[in-house]
């Protein structure tokens, strides 16, 4: 992943609790968002500037850009929102980066080649070593970092960072503090829905490999494919088959996976223009 930003505790599915795998839990607390709009984008680049520029200091993205964080890359990705149902407010966010061949334009690339040398990739896994339309990137995951950190208080959760038309509404921490873990791997398993329905199931992204650790724990088995660089931490190009992983996914995470991806397959079917002609500021 370009940038993976939470910090999770080293949950497994064996630890959560067994209710947080119900897609009934999960609807009941969470909306997934394709953001098309501007003002879902501006969402999105909101929440990446407000975790990956101010809360830990990343020297990434445009800019001349304000109180956002965006780039080059945007214009050709599929950005996703988890919004939290009872206050809200948007909790986490992924992209996934398409290389998208449209006549005329010169062939996009993925974030990962502009900072990790070719040379260090292993023999044959590079993305260049697969077609373009099937190879992508998952990158800029970011959880809200005041849901990764137990509030102080109600009242001042409630009148600062969670308003919420219900005083007894449940807090996005109140939600998910039996399972610290189930966001990071809910926007995962979005990652990993986008991606089979665009026909991308080549995927890399830049992991910690403590995260990537986390992910095998939770079934998502991607192959390191290169050596660690400090690149905002310790990081390594990272590779999984989108259709392998589908397919071996835990039993119990499952009906949690096929509603994410009914979720995003009505709305990425109700778009009405591709992810290659998208503009973003």
């Amino acid at each position: 992943m370009g940038i993976t930003t939470i910090k999770p505790t080293m949950t497994s599915p064996d630890t959560l609790q067994e209710s947080t795998f119900s897609p009934t839990f999960f609807n009941d607390h969470f909306t997934l968002i394709i953001a098309q709009t501007p003002d879902e984008q501006y969402r999105a680049f909101a929440l990446r500037h407000a975790v990956f520029i101010e809360e830990l200091n990343y020297a990434i993205g445009n800019e001349n850009t304000l109180n956002i964080e965006c780039d080059a890359h945007d214009q050709h990705s599929l950005l996703c929102l988890l919004h939290h149902n009872a206050t809200g407010i948007d909790v986490g966010c992924v992209r996934v980066v398409l290389i998208e061949p449209v006549r005329g334009r010169p062939l996009c690339s993925l974030p990962l080649e502009a900072y990790y040398p070719a040379p260090l990739f292993m023999p044959d896994t590079h993305p260049h070593a697969f077609s373009s339309d099937k190879t992508c990137e998952v990158s800029r995951l970011a959880v809200h970092p005041t849901v990764r950190k137990k509030p102080l208080s109600r009242p001042e959760l409630a009148s600062q960072d969670f308003p919420s038309t219900s005083p007894t509404a449940q807090t996005p921490y109140e939600s998910i503090k039996e399972s610290p873990a189930l966001l990071s791997l809910s926007l995962f398993l979005a990652a990993t829905a986008m991606v089979g329905l665009s026909g991308r199931h080549h995927v890399f992204a830049m992991l910690e490999p403590r995260f990537s650790r986390l992910l095998k724990a939770s079934g998502l088995h991607f192959q390191q494919v290169g050596g660690v660089i400090n690149y905002c931490g310790s990081r390594a190009p990272y590779y999984i088959d989108q259709r392998v992983a589908e397919a071996h996914l835990p039993k119990r995470i499952v009906p949690l996976y096929h509603t994410i991806k009914t979720q995003l397959a009505v709305q990425l079917l109700a778009s009405f223009c591709p992810a290659a002609d998208r503009r973003f500021p």
